[in-house]
This record gives structure tokens, C-alpha cells and sequence, in this order.
């Protein structure tokens, strides 16, 4: 049982099965999300496209409820500690856009939620239930949200590419585990440089 609360939970030197399994279904949720959204939007009207903006609002609320729990999940799990030997800058810069990347996730579906409501348009979660109009019916409203939607779709994006910039970097360049221990399986918590691998029990395998 022990092992098990252990696997499911962050350590100081990794993260739990919890974390990796919410982060890789998130990603696989927003590609899909974006996907759509690009798909979508240059429809003509059909039962199709109504499909399909069905689907995109039924991930977004996924994708809504999986940012309240990593939010949450963050507050009362400790975070793995920062591998490599990084310039203090690179370590404030990567909590920054880690912090704003877990915003996004609930900003994003949010104002994409709120902007249905104000368009009178339900959001139906994959058929299963409606979720309730925050605000009123009003077109003024509804076309800043959309703005305010695609504004946020344009942060993401980029705050989505600095993230993946960096994982990349400490994995070719400064080949530490920060990518690694995200990866499912992966059980070792060492940063993976070439020093720290002198040790065969490091877990990281060979570069």
C-alpha cells in the first residue's frame, strides 16, 4: 500500500503516477482541442460542425477540471527539485511559465465556457450533462469573450512552446532527467549529467 501511495505521489526527485498521467492526458486533450478548433472554424454550417464544436466544449470543460486538480494537485504535492546546474534566472523562468501554463488551463476553457453562455449556446459535457450559464444572454459580452478566447489560444500556444523548448533543451543539450521523469514508467530522479551518471544506480540510463 505504501509503494502504492508512494507511486501516485510526487517525490523530491520525481514525479508520481498521478502527475504524468493528468500531464500526458491534458496534452493529448489540448492537441485535440486545438485541432478541432482549427477544423471547425472554416466549416460551413452542417450537423458536422455542430458535432465538432460539441466535442471542442466537451474537452474544454475535461481540460477545465484537469487544470482545478493540477492547481490543486501542486498546492499539496511537493515539486520535484530542479535538476542540472541552472543559471537561478532559468529556474525563475520556468516556474513562471509553469505557473502560467496551469492559469491557462483553467483561463482558457473558462472564457471559452463563458462566452458560450453569453452567445446562448449550452455546453454539453460529451452528452452526459449541460453545464449551468454563468452569466447572461448578451452579444456585447459574447464577442469580447471570443476575443478574450483567441487571445488566450495565442498564449497558450506560445507558453505551450516555451515549455516543450525547455524540456528539449535539458534533454539534448544538457541531457539531465527533467524530461525523463516526466515520461510514464520512469522511476529514477538523478539529473542525469554525465557525472551523475558515473553511478549505475542512477536510473537514467546511459547517454
Amino acid at each position: 500500500m505504501e509503494n502504492g501511495i508512494m507511486a501516485l505521489g510526487n517525490t523530491t526527485e520525481t514525479y508520481g503516477s498521478a502527475t504524468r498521467g493528468v500531464h500526458w492526458l491534458t496534452v493529448a486533450l489540448i492537441a485535440a482541442g486545438f485541432g478541432l478548433a482549427w477544423t471547425m472554424t472554416d466549416m460551413a454550417n452542417s450537423p458536422d460542425k455542430f458535432r465538432l464544436y460539441g466535442l471542442h466544449k466537451s474537452i474544454g470543460a475535461t481540460v477545465l477540471a484537469l487544470g482545478l486538480f493540477r492547481i490543486l494537485w501542486t498546492v499539496v504535492q511537493p515539486s520535484p527539485r530542479a535538476l542540472g546546474n541552472s543559471p537561478r534566472w532559468q529556474e525563475i523562468a520556468a516556474k513562471a511559465v509553469h505557473g502560467l501554463l496551469l492559469l491557462w488551463l483553467v483561463a482558457m476553457p473558462l472564457s471559452g465556457w463563458l462566452m458560450s453562455a453569453a452567445g446562448g449556446h449550452p455546453v454539453s459535457v460529451f452528452g452526459l450533462f449541460t453545464l449551468p450559464s454563468l452569466i447572461g444572454q448578451d452579444r456585447e459580452t459574447a464577442h469580447f469573450l471570443r476575443e478574450t478566447h483567441e487571445t488566450l489560444a495565442s498564449l497558450g500556444l506560445f507558453l505551450i512552446a516555451a515549455h516543450v523548448g525547455a524540456a528539449l533543451w535539458h534533454h539534448v543539450v544538457v541531457k539531465d532527467g527533467t524530461l525523463r521523469r516526466m515520461l510514464p514508467g520512469f522511476a529514477g530522479g538523478c539529473d542525469c549529467t554525465e557525472a551523475a551518471c558515473a553511478d549505475e544506480d542512477c536510473g537514467c540510463g546511459k547517454h
